[in-house]
């Protein structure tokens, strides 16, 4: 009798076994993972597209093709010489040093033209600021100090456009208009000039748009 009792419970454990693996062999488990690669951001600018010489009075284009995958923002800078120094201001103002009547250089006199600026952008997907001229563009209206005003800085072009996305090709034109006007009887004629710096920044949008954990976007 002892004999059938211990058989009998061998059994049962050996039942208890194969139903146990009977139902892992059934069971399921998934798990997911985030994968993600960081694409960086690319920036290049083309050599300016001068419009050529123009007379006092008219008005210089001067183009900029800026290249990026995401938003940049922009700022100018640039130095002219003031009346009496050739190092003399911190924006650009047309000048030219004066001269005598045997054609040279006169040290420590310059003559300047009245100088505004416009700018605007062109081709571009969107931008996040005001308009896509500033200082009424291609009729200029801004100053040599509004121009290299810091980006952040009411009144600067920077912060008229703020951040600026290209199109889907990655471009926009960038146009800066320039203007020097003097007066007819007390500037002194002859090739006044400046050099305007553009500085651009990538400014990147969205870097977190999407949550791959919950993606709803599927």
């Amino acid at each position: 009798m002892k004999n059938n009792i211990k058989l009998s419970l061998l059994t049962a454990a050996a039942v208890t076994a194969i139903t146990l693996s009977s139902s892992n062999v059934f069971s399921e488990e998934t798990d997911s993972v985030v994968i993600s690669f960081d694409h960086p951001q690319s920036i290049s600018v083309s050599q300016p597209n001068n419009t050529v010489e123009a007379a006092s009075g008219g008005v210089i284009q001067t183009v900029w093709t800026i290249t990026s995958n995401n938003a940049v923002g922009i700022a100018f800078s640039g130095k002219s010489a003031s009346l009496t120094s050739a190092g003399g201001y911190n924006y650009p103002v047309f000048y030219k040093a004066e001269v005598d009547a045997t054609g040279a250089v006169i040290p420590g006199r310059f003559d300047h033209l009245a100088t505004t600026y416009g700018v605007e952008i062109a081709g571009y997907d969107s931008f996040a600021g005001s308009s896509n001229a500033w200082k009424s563009g291609a009729t200029p209206t801004g100053t040599p100090i509004d121009l290299v005003t810091a980006r952040e800085t009411l009144n600067s072009p920077g912060k008229h456009f703020e951040a600026i996305m290209p199109s889907d090709d990655g471009l926009f034109d960038l146009k800066l208009f320039s203007q020097g006007i003097g007066d007819a009887s007390t500037t002194q004629s002859g090739d006044y000039q400046i050099t305007v710096t553009a500085t651009i920044t990538a400014e990147e949008q969205g870097d977190t748009t999407l949550d791959a954990t919950n993606p709803t976007f599927l």
